[in-house]
Order: C-alpha cells, then sequence, then structure tokens
C-alpha cells in the first residue's frame, strides 16, 4: 500500500511538473558559450553564460553541499545572487555535438549559479556548473563552472546548447516582438586541430534603445590568442529559426546591422512596432563573433525605450584611472579589488547599477542590483588555478530616463608563481639574487613575482619574504 501511494504521488508531481514546464516554457532571455582548449588532448572547458525568467526559478534553489532544494534566498524567495538553480522550465542540457551524452545534472537539466538578477525586469543571469564537480565538501567552498570533455578526435564539432522557448507574445512586463514563443539555439564550432581558444564576449541580457531613433551600441569581445575578431549576425538557423530586427515579418521596417571590424550594432528603430501600453518593448537579436577559427554567439534583447539626452556615467572614483574598456591583469591566488561608480547629469534620475558574467568567486558590495545617482558598488576576486585566461564582464547602468550605459572589462588572469623569477619552477638562491639585484625598480604589474607584497616596487622586504618560500634549506640552488 505504501509503494502504491509513493507511486501515486510521483505521477501526482511529474504531471505537476510538466503542466507548469508546459505554461512556464516562456523563459530564455540571453546566451552566451565560450571555451579554451584543455590540457589533455582533444580537451575542452566550456563557459556557458544564459539569463532566464526570474520568476520561474522561485522557492527550488540547491543545496551543493547535500544536493538538496533549499530556499532561495532573492527577494521574493526567488534565486538571488550565489544561489543555484536547476533549469528545469527548458530542461537545458549542452551538446557537445559528437554524439556523446549531452550534459546535465543529476536533476536532469543543467545547474546554474546565479551571478546577477533584475527583479523589476523579471530575470537572472547565470553561469552553467560542472555536475561532476558536485557535491563541494563545505558551504561557501568554489562552485566550478567550467563544462569539460574530451572529444575521440581532433576534429571539428559543432557544440550548441537549444530548447523552447523565448519570451511569448506577453510574458509579465515584457512584450517580444519579433520572435515571441519560438526556441533558441546558442552554438558554437569547437576546432581541436588549430590549438585556438575561441572568444569571449559578455552582454546585459537587455540593453536600451531609443524608439524612433538610430540607436549604436558596441558588443564587447577579447580573443586569448590575439587574434583579429570580426562580428555578424547570426543567420536564422543559427539562432534556432529567427528574425533578426528589422528583417521580413520582424515587426520592424529598418534591418538591424553590424559593422563586421569594431563590433558596433546600429538599428534604426523608427516605425519598430511598440508593446501594448504599460508593458516593454523586446526584440530580440544574436550576434556572432569570429576568430577565423571557430564562431561563439551571443543571443541577447533590445528593449525600446524613450530618448535620453543625457544618458548615465559609468567611472572610476575621482583620481583613479579608467576602468570601463581596460583589462586587468591579476595572478591566480592574488586579490583583484576596483570601484563602479555610476551618475546621471539630470539629478532628478535614478540609477540602477548592475552587471553581467561575473566569474565565480567575484563579488560585488554591496551587491547588485542597487539603485541611487551617483551609485557605486566594489568587484572583489580572488581567481584560482582553474581560472587562468581571459573573463569579460560588464557593468550597466539604467536610468529613470531609459538611459543606458554598459562597461565592460576585460579579466586577464594568469599563473605565476610568485618569488620564483627566473621561471625554474623552484625557489632558491638564483631567485633571490635576482631580486636584490632589482631593488628600488618599480614591479611590472600585478603579476610580477619579484613583487612578494604587491607594493608595486621591488625592495628588501620582497627578498626576505622569498626566502622563507625556498625549496630547501638555506635557499641552495637545486
Amino acid at each position: 500500500m505504501v509503494r502504491k501511494t509513493l507511486i501515486l504521488w510521483s505521477l501526482i508531481s511529474l504531471s505537476a511538473f510538466l503542466v507548469t514546464t508546459a505554461a512556464q516554457a516562456t523563459h530564455f532571455r540571453y546566451g552566451h558559450i565560450a571555451w579554451t582548449t584543455g590540457e589533455i588532448t582533444n580537451s575542452v572547458n566550456v563557459r556557458l553564460l544564459n539569463a532566464w525568467r526570474g520568476n520561474g526559478y522561485n522557492n527550488r534553489c540547491i543545496n551543493p553541499v547535500s544536493m538538496t532544494f533549499s530556499m532561495c534566498t532573492g527577494p521574493g524567495r526567488v534565486a538571488g545572487v550565489g544561489d543555484i538553480i536547476v533549469e528545469r522550465i527548458g530542461g537545458s542540457q549542452f551538446n557537445w555535438g559528437d554524439g556523446s551524452a549531452r550534459v546535465g545534472s543529476s536533476f536532469g537539466p543543467l545547474l546554474y549559479l546565479v551571478t546577477s538578477i533584475d527583479p523589476v525586469n523579471n530575470w537572472l543571469s547565470g553561469v552553467a556548473v560542472d555536475p561532476t564537480s558536485l557535491p563541494i565538501a563545505n558551504s561557501g567552498d568554489p562552485i566550478d563552472t567550467i563544462l569539460n570533455h574530451t572529444y575521440s578526435s581532433a576534429g571539428t564539432f559543432t557544440a550548441f546548447l537549444a530548447s523552447c522557448c523565448r519570451i511569448s507574445r506577453s510574458s509579465g512586463p515584457n512584450e517580444h516582438i519579433n520572435n515571441r514563443g519560438g526556441n533558441y539555439r546558442i552554438e558554437t564550432v569547437i576546432d581541436l586541430s588549430s590549438g585556438n581558444n575561441s572568444p569571449s564576449s559578455v552582454q546585459d541580457p537587455v540593453v536600451l534603445c531609443p524608439i524612433n531613433s538610430v540607436c549604436n551600441f558596441a558588443i564587447p569581445a577579447t580573443d586569448v590568442d590575439g587574434d583579429t575578431i570580426s562580428f555578424r549576425l547570426s543567420t536564422s538557423v543559427e539562432a534556432g529559426g529567427f528574425r533578426q530586427p528589422g528583417s521580413q515579418g520582424s515587426g520592424a521596417p529598418n534591418p538591424a546591422s553590424i559593422d563586421p571590424l569594431t563590433g558596433i550594432y546600429t538599428w534604426d528603430t523608427a516605425g519598430a512596432t511598440l508593446a501594448n501600453s504599460g508593458r516593454n518593448t523586446l526584440y530580440s537579436t544574436q550576434v556572432m563573433i569570429e576568430d577565423g577559427t571557430t564562431k561563439v554567439p551571443l543571443d541577447f534583447f533590445i528593449q525600446l525605450t524613450t530618448v535620453d539626452s543625457d544618458p548615465p556615467i559609468i567611472q572610476p572614483p575621482e583620481n583613479l584611472p579608467p576602468i570601463c574598456n581596460t583589462t586587468r591583469v591579476i595572478a591566480t591566488g592574488d586579490t583583484l579589488t576596483f570601484d563602479i561608480v555610476a551618475s546621471d547629469p539630470d539629478a532628478g534620475d535614478i540609477i540602477t547599477l548592475n552587471s553581467a558574467g561575473l566569474p565565480s568567486g567575484a563579488f560585488m558590495t554591496p551587491v547588485l542590483p542597487i539603485t541611487g545617482n551617483p551609485v557605486s558598488s566594489t568587484f572583489s576576486w580572488t581567481p584560482d588555478v582553474t581560472q587562468t585566461g581571459n573573463v569579460l564582464v560588464s557593468f550597466s547602468a539604467r536610468s529613470s530616463s531609459g538611459g543606458f550605459s554598459q562597461c565592460p572589462v576585460t579579466l586577464e588572469v594568469l599563473t605565476i608563481q610568485k618569488c620564483d623569477v627566473d621561471g625554474d619552477n623552484n625557489i632558491d638562491t638564483n631567485d633571490i639574487s635576482l631580486i636584490f639585484a632589482d631593488r628600488n625598480t618599480p614591479a611590472t604589474g600585478p603579476g610580477d613575482p619579484r613583487d612578494m607584497d604587491e607594493d608595486g616596487v621591488i625592495t628588501v622586504l620582497d627578498a626576505r619574504q622569498c626566502v622563507l618560500q625556498c625549496d630547501l634549506a638555506n635557499c641552495q640552488i637545486l
């Protein structure tokens, strides 16, 4: 009798889940894939970023230690920054493109570490979690957000994430015009024959553009190999059956375009169909970023808003160097911090400061989003050895008048052993002598192995600290 009751409840729960899934399958907001080759032959490391409908994942977050459901920490018990969700609405799983098993989790679909939220516009964004790294031993341990795979040969494979659905015609505060309720697909070409790594990008899930005006904004992108990057709009097939803004049947007469060299996205929104009164007008778009060998997608929304002649400005605190469109170099194990400050020339405007693409383990203090004018938050991150390479993060500022600004920052993570000046993987007398010889000279940057205390200057104190790190007694030469 007990067994029959359990089976009955299982069937009821499954039916409820399927009904809920069918009713709520209008959740996809954003997608991007980036990858690097692994240390093992024919292996690859993938970082998968997505944004979903925020209230689709309330009260069902995952405890990464016990691997059981737990309460979410965001406003109204929706998922908050640092929570882990199961992407149960679309049942998303990553396909490696070689016929091998898709990547999901012990719950079936992929798990995502939530890195940013927007309760007002009802979205959350996050990065997919490596299911083989769970459970973690202790609460607060790093969450592995790199998906790993080894192919059987050094071929070329089209890896992808595809499911249903994009936002429907009307969903919460939003009205989707050009691809309402359609399937979504983000794909990349993984070419293991060249030793190449993919470009990477980041974007706010929703970019603001003025109504009946020409909108221009840059697509941020970087390439760890230093390859020349080019840009184009994705084809309908690449994006899962898709109408770019301004294409036939999209609801807008003027086609969007992107400069292949600069990545400047341009769209004349004049005559574009607008949402019903009281709703946000959304158009979905997808850009393909290429480096001559591979391609990576960037799928996001454009929201049409009123024209703001004085949009918000994102800048560093007074008398500090620029933050936006710069590269910050950091060694693994070191901590990088910087402040993001946003303000608006219109004193009566309220600014919402948010982020996109935060790497695992990074923190914003206070936690974003926050509002004000001016408004500021501090970024802090200590990368580990699994996070070497380039990571793009972006900060966005929206004004209550419809203005929008973005601030992309490239984080370049290096694996450098402090004090190993000659690079022979040993710390010995040779290294100490080199530090002494260079004393009272400036360090080359945060990755300088001579600058043990990271004060920007090579000094006797650095040498003394490095003596304590020597591999053999009396700091002998190995």
